[in-house]
């Protein structure tokens, strides 16, 4: 299985000829005549391994990217605000034996909302909205539909994923890969797109509907082995033996499965669980390790529809997409092209073990530097004079909602003194570009309006 040319990537999987999915899971994805995308393409983008794994941050990191804004992974955790630093509050990887705080990591559930333990753990919701990003969540506790319980609550679940996507929503949801331990879900993934045979604009779950996603470089293969996640993702560069697959592709019906099934060895790598199923437990809002609470399994996603706009009576902002374009460079010394996500990753690492099995406090050494970002913005009205604003930040602090980003959530042209920066132009296509430099440390956003806008 090769990842397909319509996905919009490169067929040029790796320095290695045949880097294929099915030399990990042994699945063969489906033929299906449409393909239904989000309205900003996500691209593959390689997560940092420390700390339990950056999967939830990394998504977030996409949704920005798609939506006029960059953060590092480490940022993108503390702009949650849950005050856990990068493995829990400063003394933690020392006191517990050097393990992570499970609750550092940007988890997909709410707190307060029965599905979780008492403790303050980084969530989806707190972390998006202060990201300054409008977003919603699946209504886990009632289901979309129908109740979120068995096959029915499966269904419903990617009934409203098929549904966010189709309005070009981008969706983040968890999932489970074999030989995981985790009882609701195990990874955090970026849909790319969903394969149909019926209607683009039909969502209804058919079976053989088609879930595209970017496992952000969790699985890696050296030669025909699944191998650690070094912060250079396995096949980028002169690397010609190990690999980075990044796309997977599952029917909706062979995703669904309970954990023990999700874990024989016949199962492929990925899977989603049955929710309510059997009772189970979490990990969240626990004490930070190991510590269960038990609940009834739910499935959980994510759904980002823009940057926030709340200016009354429409939405001002036009749609912005953030890419690295070129050689990226981290200590003085250039980062290689990886064959799938392009400079799509960020070295340096996190935390002191380049296979990223340790536990830290402390930010990477060195932030890339230079990193270039390309703008892309699009639905303009040639003729119409357009502000581009800049905001820039050294770091996050605080916890809360004092974390989020000081960026302005309506009237734009009126909080002007709030930006960095402005590029005022006047659009002479439906599209403008620019590329910037800046580096990977840093906090950058942009939002762009009419200069008639409010």
């Amino acid at each position: 299985m090769l990842i397909p040319a319509i996905m919009g990537f490169s067929l040029a999987l790796a320095s290695e000829s045949n880097c294929t999915q099915n030399r990990l899971d042994g699945t063969t994805i489906p033929a299906t005549t449409s393909k239904i995308f989000p309205s900003q393409q996500v691209t593959p983008f390689y997560q940092w391994e420390n700390n339990n794994g950056y999967c939830g941050e990394v998504s977030l990191v996409q949704a920005g990217m798609n939506n006029g804004q960059w953060m590092s992974q480490s940022n993108a955790r503390l702009i949650c605000g849950s005050g856990l630093s990068q493995s829990g509050p400063d003394g933690w990887c020392a006191a517990h034996k050097f393990s992570p705080n499970f609750n550092a990591q940007m988890l997909l559930e709410t707190p307060a909302t029965g599905v979780t333990g008492v403790h303050v753990y980084s969530n989806a919701q707190a972390c998006l909205s202060n990201a300054r990003l409008s977003a919603t969540t699946y209504p886990y506790l009632s289901g979309y539909k129908a109740p979120n319980v068995g096959m029915a609550g499966f269904q419903d679940y990617m009934n409203w994923v098929k549904k966010e996507l189709i309005a070009g929503h981008q969706v983040t949801l968890g999932v489970l890969f074999s030989g995981g331990d985790d009882a609701q879900y195990d990874h955090i993934v970026s849909v790319i797109a969903i394969g149909t045979n019926h209607a683009v604009t039909d969502e209804t779950y058919y079976g053989d509907d088609v879930l595209y996603f970017d496992d952000h470089g969790l699985y890696t293969l050296s030669g025909n082995s699944p191998t650690d996640n070094p912060p250079i993702p396995p096949g980028a560069g002169s690397d010609t033996i190990g690999c980075t697959p990044y796309i997977f592709g599952y029917s909706f019906d062979k995703l669904a499965k309970t954990r023990k099934k999700a874990n024989e060895k016949t199962s492929s790598a990925y899977s989603i669980i049955i929710p309510g199923a059997n009772p189970s437990y979490t990990l969240a809002g626990g004490d930070g390790y190991k510590t269960l609470k038990s609940i009834t399994g739910h499935n959980y996603a994510f759904s980002v529809s823009g940057a926030t706009d709340n200016t009354v009576g429409k939405r001002y902002l036009v749609p912005i997409r953030l890419t690295i374009p070129s050689v990226t460079s981290t200590n003085k010394v250039a980062n290689p092209k990886d064959p799938i996500a392009g400079w799509q990753y960020e070295n340096s690492m996190i935390g002191d073990s380049i296979t990223g099995d340790s536990c830290t406090n402390n930010p990477p050494a060195y932030p890339m530097n230079p990193l270039p970002v390309r703008l892309d913005l699009s639905n303009l009205t040639p003729g119409v004079v357009y502000n581009l604003y800049e905001y820039d930040f050294s770091a996050v602090t605080g916890t809360g909602t004092s974390a989020a980003l000081n960026v302005p959530t309506e009237n734009f042209n009126a909080h002007a003194a709030m930006a960095s920066s402005v590029t005022t132009f006047t659009a002479t296509s439906t599209s403008y570009s620019m590329t910037v430099s800046r580096h990977s440390d840093q906090i950058i956003v942009f939002r762009a309006v009419p200069k008639s806008a409010p």
